[in-house]
């Protein structure tokens, strides 16, 4: 997850899939492969690894890379940022994998290495592959060297490993732990050195190890295990030399009632331990080590939409914990959420819901890493008739560093809707109902006798007579003078958030959206919208679904939480409706899409990769870019900063193709925001135009026509020299004269100065 400055808020969005394979359910079943090494709970035949980083300072997260594992098949390392496997090994389909892939890359002898280990089921327990491969700087593998492939057995079923600082590995397995020394060696193999038998009660519910001091100075892990309703958090002193290990001190969760078994927990290293118990309830408390472990600050809270669903949580600060789950809606709704829960404030941050294609049950899972600084890889299992389909997707994540107040205001529409399921409360909303203003409340009562279908066809009129009748009562309570603009009405949330309900219902299937233009345009215009506001976050596809264009370009440019994906999907409704004259042009549509703020990158570009696939498409976004590069850069010259019309049609054609597509007079975005996205462009679909040789003559027009630019404006440089001498001096003369406005400006500045006070008495 991002750590982002302290001001921005956390922000969640839809994830974007890396990777789908199914397999059997009867396969599946049989499976002991763990879907991730922090929850082996979860078994599949895929699963999620981890890649790390050996700095001095400890134990860091590969920025960039994930790999997983498909039983029999394949270990992919792959990079989420262009979703493209960057490196693959190849299994026997005998091999059966018994432990998710750990990938390390570290300095060995001055050189850059990255060691991939991987547990197969062996005859007398645990194969464990090793393949080490040397990189350039860079992080690409040199191909001159070539990769080490080595084996080593060791007794026992391996479940998961972990590396530590000094670069040894912990190998767990269901009722011990084995310490195993670096560089792993054929005679470490052959023994048990640093094997410490049923000293954890290592279970299925066995989550988090993290780095750790003993009081003695030593280093140590805190691991987790424990039973089925209650967790037990050890300090372990590892001794490399010996090489053994020892529990220094223990401190066990309360046990609950066999209803509320451990569906998932996570630890963060500044002491905070979230549970999440399959009754729904949220438990957060903190642990400190001084010579002893002890449990502090045990808070709960019950989230009602979280019973008896598969779910996972991360905690990606000590403040900010995700949430992964796979819950039932109404009617059996198909999805899977995540939302970030503030375990300080107990409130819902932010938030996202996406599909399934199909109904989670008993036999549906989810599981999850941290992946990067920016997102999080995540892998579903969910049933197709007879088959299993394992889902692989990166959630890009945003968080501060750590909570903030203002983050929580106006969060409790989205809070209620965990925390009290997905009916909620009549009383809660009509406490609700009774802190608005009596203006505001008689406004919605006035509502609610209207039928359904006539509060969204009248909510103009009354919006519209409401909002005068509250300017005109602010005119005369502060005393605004007539020539002066009206005061504008303060709406607060819980209002804005009803008369959005009615301005903008939920599309009824087999019939046309309603909607209240002028209401929503208003709201868009104050920005008073985010997309929370509206169950499922469904305030983009609803406006998206009116087809009203002029409601989508007020939408791009004032609700600040919008996804990028409904960005682009946006986008790309213009680019399919090219034939027809009442939609606007692509190039309209793009500059409201490149209007500030900027979107994140990493993510606009996983967002063009899934909804934008069409190579005309693609050549009609670079033509576009083209076109206003040209002309910005042409515009300090002619003061014309439109883009130029093709024909006048309206029509152009790409360079060395057939391909049409409509202009119009549009005002070029800035050129920062348009060379980004050009970046954006070429990078994610660089691989694909590759590939078709049809586009690559327009291509070269586009080299051609940019270095000819490039060169001319060098040429250009060579007048800025002279001319810039003439600037100067007129900028001296300028200075030798006195503004008078900024005299007279000064003087009565100095008249309002205050004198400084003196004392004075009185004698009588």
């Amino acid at each position: 997850m991002a750590i982002s400055a302290f001001s921005a808020a956390p922000l969640v969005q839809t994830p974007i899939q890396l990777a789908v394979h199914s397999h059997l359910k009867e396969d599946s079943r049989q499976s002991n492969l763990c879907s991730t090494r922090i929850c082996t709970k979860s078994r599949s035949l895929v699963a999620l690894g981890n890649v790390v980083r050996l700095r001095s300072s400890g134990v860091r997260r590969r920025q960039g890379l994930v790999v997983h594992v498909e039983q029999g098949s394949t270990v992919v390392l792959m990079d989420v940022n262009t979703q493209t496997p960057i490196h693959t090994y190849t299994l026997a389909p005998s091999d059966h994998v018994c432990a998710p892939p750990l990938v390390v890359e570290g300095r060995q002898n001055g050189s850059l290495f990255r060691t991939t280990y991987l547990a197969l089921t062996a005859t007398r327990g645990t194969c464990l592959c090793v393949w080490n491969e040397q990189l350039d700087p860079s992080g690409r593998v040199i191909a001159a060297h070539q990769t080490e492939k080595r084996k080593f057995e060791y007794a026992g079923n391996i479940q998961a490993l972990f590396v530590l600082r000094s670069g040894n590995l912990l190998a767990f397995e269901s009722d011990a732990v084995m310490l195993l020394k670096n560089p792993l060696s054929d005679q470490d193999a052959g023994s048990e050195l640093g094997k410490v038998h049923g000293a954890f009660h290592l279970r299925y519910d066995t989550h988090v190890l993290e780095a750790a001091k003993s009081p003695s100075g030593q280093d140590a892990i805190l691991l987790l295990s424990g039973a089925k309703t209650n967790l037990e958090i050890s300090l372990v002193e590892i001794h490399d030399t010996a090489p053994c290990l020892r529990t220094v001190s223990s401190v066990a969760s309360a046990s609950l009632s066999n209803d509320h078994e451990v569906t998932s927990a996570a630890f963060h290293p500044d002491g905070t331990l979230t549970i999440l118990y399959s009754s729904g309830q949220l438990s957060t408390m903190q642990i400190e080590w001084d010579g002893e472990l002890q449990m502090n600050d045990h808070r709960t809270t019950t989230l009602v939409s979280l019973r008896n669903v598969p779910a996972q949580v991360l905690l990606l600060s000590a403040s900010h914990l995700l949430v992964m789950a796979l819950p039932t809606g109404d009617k059996g709704k198909e999805r899977a959420a995540a939302l970030v829960w503030d375990v300080d404030l107990e409130t819902v941050l932010a938030q996202v819901e996406w599909s399934l294609g199909t109904t989670p049950t008993n036999d549906s899972s989810i599981s999850a890493v941290c992946a990067s600084d920016a997102y999080v890889s995540i892998l579903i299992d969910t049933p197709h008739s007879n088959l299993i389909r394992s889902s692989v997707l990166a959630l890009p994540i945003s968080v501060p560093t750590h909570g903030l107040l203002v983050h929580a205001l106006h969060a409790a529409p989205q809070t209620d809707a965990w925390v009290h399921g997905v009916s909620k409360d009549h009383s809660n909303h009509d406490a609700k109902q009774a802190l608005l203003p009596a203006p505001h409340k008689a406004f919605l009562s006035q509502m609610e006798q209207l039928a359904p279908a006539q509060r969204t066809s009248e909510l103009d009129k009354h919006f519209s007579s409401f909002l005068q009748q509250e300017s005109q009562r602010l005119r005369a309570a502060e005393q605004v003078k007539a020539s002066r603009k009206a005061p504008k009405p303060a709406l607060p949330l819980a209002f804005v958030q009803q008369v959005l309900m009615y301005a903008l219902p939920a599309i009824e299937k087999g019939q046309q959206p309603t909607y209240a233009p002028h209401t929503l345009r208003y709201m868009l215009e104050r920005q008073l919208l985010t997309t929370s506001l509206l169950p499922g976050n469904a305030l983009a596809t609803r406006i998206r679904a009116t087809q009203d264009w002029s409601l989508m370009y007020l939408m791009l440019r004032h609700v600040p939480d919008l996804a990028e994906s409904h960005a682009i999907i946006t986008l790309s409704d213009a680019l399919n409706q090219q034939e027809n004259s009442t939609a606007p042009t692509v190039a309209r549509v793009l500059q409201h899409v490149l209007a500030p703020p900027p979107f994140s990158k990493p993510v606009l570009r996983m967002a063009l990769r899934t909804h934008i696939s069409d190579n005309a498409h693609i050549l009609i976004l670079l033509d576009i870019v083209i076109s206003w590069i040209r002309t910005v850069l042409h515009a300090p010259l002619t003061d014309d900063v439109k883009q130029e019309v093709g024909s006048s049609q309206g029509l152009r054609t790409i360079p060395t193709t057939s391909i049409n597509y409509r202009t119009s007079d549009v005002r070029a975005p800035a050129i920062q925001a348009v060379v980004s996205f050009g970046e954006d462009l070429l990078d994610t679909f660089f691989p694909q135009l590759l590939t078709d040789s049809a586009t690559h003559a327009a291509l070269a027009e586009y080299t051609r026509a940019l270095s000819q630019y490039t060169s001319e404006l060098q040429i250009i440089t060579k007048l800025q020299t002279p001319l810039a001498t003439f600037q100067q001096t007129d900028k001296g003369k300028n200075n030798l004269k006195p503004d008078p406005k900024s005299k007279r400006l000064a003087l009565h500045e100095a008249s309002l100065l205050v004198p400084l006070y003196s004392r004075e008495s009185l004698e009588i």
